[in-house]
């Protein structure tokens, strides 16, 4: 799976003096996203990702002193084959009505200097980010316009959803209910019939989730986690869908490679 920063070509720190008269263009093409086979997710995205993508957990990091498991994040699989994006239309256009919140954010995002203070990062290898067109993010003074506020905001909730995200993952973590899988699927003889497969990830573990102490399960229905590994499982009956969306992509004399 992709590193979150794969989306973002030239980050840099936005300067309000440099970048006075700066603008950004309305997101409405996403091919900066097509080599992406997966995205980060929020958990308060669940229920609305659930009904079009799989949501998977793959590691964030190295397991900590004295853990044997490493922290987990969730992720959207969004291809079956390294360097592709099913959901990234020729044109650009995304196509699925729910777009991940990691994407909605871009061409902006936050980093974390040594204090632990978050800094505001834009994309200036992206051609939306230029002095002609679109909204105006710094004004004459040095002062952000209200879009640019809107956008921060933007990312001050995403920041605080990903904190909520990292705890509902640890406690997942914690009561080792997870368990690494991998999607398989053969395509069509008609267009060369090959086997895909993409690893790397782990599912809540079904058999693990159902032999949890009483307790533990009424502590996760009433802390909401329950709810959003219900949403997870159901999740994964969308995976034929990412077999259906790859094999148009493969007619043709590609399918013969």
């Amino acid at each position: 799976m992709n590193s979150p920063l794969a989306l973002y070509r030239q980050p840099r720190l936005l300067d309000r003096q440099a970048d006075i008269g700066k603008r950004v263009r309305p997101l409405v093409d996403y091919r900066m996203a097509q080599h992406m086979n997966g995205m980060m997710l929020t958990a308060v995205e669940f229920f609305d990702a659930c009904k079009e993508y799989v949501i998977a957990f793959v590691a964030s990091g190295p397991a900590e002193p004295g853990k044997p498991v490493p922290p987990v994040s969730p992720i959207v699989i969004l291809g079956l084959r390294d360097g592709e994006n099913l959901m990234v239309r020729a044109d650009g256009s995304w196509d699925a009505r729910y777009l991940p919140a990691f994407l909605r954010r871009y061409p902006f995002a936050y980093a974390a200097d040594p204090d632990g203070r978050l800094n505001l990062l834009v994309d200036a290898g992206w051609d939306g980010f230029n002095d002609q067109e679109g909204e105006l993010l710094v004004q004459a003074d040095g002062e952000p316009t209200e879009f640019l506020k809107q956008a921060m905001k933007y990312l001050d909730t995403f920041e605080q959803e990903s904190l909520r995200t990292r705890a509902f993952c640890e406690r997942l973590v914690a009561l080792d209910l997870l368990i690494s899988r991998q999607l398989d699927g053969s395509l069509p003889e008609t267009v060369g019939g090959q086997t895909v497969s993409v690893g790397g990830f782990s599912v809540v573990d079904e058999e693990k989730l159902r032999a949890l102490p009483d307790a533990t399960v009424l502590e996760l229905h009433r802390s909401g986690a329950l709810g959003l590994i219900q949403a997870h499982l159901l999740s994964l009956g969308n995976a034929s869908r990412l077999l259906e969306r790859l094999v148009p992509r493969t007619a043709g004399p590609a399918a013969t490679h």
